[in-house]
């Protein structure tokens, strides 16, 4: 798989997979606001530098749920 194929995989497919398509599986407006944001790409970041790429953000249900470190150069 490429990385934007794995990404996909868990995000829209896996939301398509279990029917909530509609309401998840994307960032979009009426869609659920869940989301985690890490320090790196994870389309174009090497394999061991996405392993260990902190936390940057995290929101549930349109909520901030953490907060971490920012990433290299941020």
């Amino acid at each position: 798989l490429t990385p934007l194929q794995a990404l996909e995989g868990c995000t829209s497919h896996a939301a398509a997979a279990a029917g909530e398509a509609a309401v998840t599986g994307r960032i979009a407006p009426g869609r659920r606001a869940d989301l985690t944001a890490l320090s790196v790409d994870p389309v174009h970041a090497p394999g061991d530098e996405l392993t260990d790429a902190p936390v940057v953000l995290t929101v549930t249900g349109g909520r901030v749920t953490h907060r971490g470190p920012a990433g290299p150069g941020r």
